[in-house]
């Protein structure tokens, strides 16, 4: 074999390790951002039946909106409620007293989110949320964590106890009911933000923008959204690659 020539195996595991290594490198920033001071926020709608089931676990999706919650869990009238767990959601509610009644939190215009679960009971559906940092997808689409798991018991936990619980009367007026009775992370025509592109703020949406981060405490670099590409899907396209080129 000639001086310096590497067989493609050793190439392609130095090349798996660099992934690999490249995966983990933000491995306790992401934690860090991600789970301490974790809150469960709340937001029910009605969902047609079609557009609940787009919905799937460990899925990763953009919300390319202002994304209202609620900070206050009661029962549910309507069919779907999204739960979401997250650490950087501004308490809109602290610096605009009206909206106290209604526990109003706000998640900023391109937030990421994974699916830890998808619960039914009683024919109502939680579909519930992680917020995750822009930044950590690749991390997310490999890892699940012993976090998650708890999480998730936790989720379904606060689902068997709310659902036979009367709704929030608040969170059912129509000032309410305009803000929340959406999917997260679809557009108009009920079509998902794509991962590879990232929202053009506006002029007028850049002081919420900048409002919420601050108020959320949410200005790590970390968190700057990205266009991102899965990595499974690239290995998808390199197993093709290889089987052309080796016939297996």
């Amino acid at each position: 074999m000639p001086s310096g020539f590497k067989p493609v195996s050793e190439k392609i595991t130095k090349l798996m390790n660099e992934i690999e290594n490249s995966l983990f490198e933000n491995n306790e920033e992401i934690t860090n951002w991600t789970y301490p001071g974790a809150t469960l926020y709340y937001k029910d709608c009605d969902l047609k039946p079609s557009v609940a089931e787009k919905f799937t676990k460990d899925q990763l999706i953009r919300n390319g909106f202002f994304l209202d919650v609620s900070a206050r869990g009661g029962g549910i009238k309507f069919n779907t409620r999204f739960l979401i767990a997250s650490a950087k959601a501004a308490k809109l509610y602290k610096v605009n007293p009206d909206n106290e009644r209604f526990g109003h939190c706000c998640l900023n215009l391109d937030s990421y989110f994974k699916v830890l679960d998808i619960y039914k009971l009683e024919g109502k559906t939680q579909i519930f949320l992680l917020h995750i940092p822009a930044k950590s997808l690749n991390f997310f689409e490999s890892v699940t964590s012993n976090w998650d798991e708890d999480f998730i018991k936790k989720a379904r936990k606060s689902f068997d106890d709310k659902i036979h619980m009367e709704p929030i009367s608040d969170l059912l007026e129509p000032f309410w009911l305009k803000r929340t009775n959406f999917p997260v992370g679809m557009d108009a025509s009920e079509r998902f933000y794509p991962l590879t592109s990232v929202s053009t703020i506006t002029k007028n949406e850049q002081p919420l923008y900048n409002g919420i981060k601050n108020l959320a405490k949410d200005n790590s670099d970390i968190n700057i959204p990205t266009p991102f590409f899965s990595r499974q899907n690239r290995k998808s396209k390199e197993r093709g690659f290889w089987k052309k080129l080796f016939g297996k």
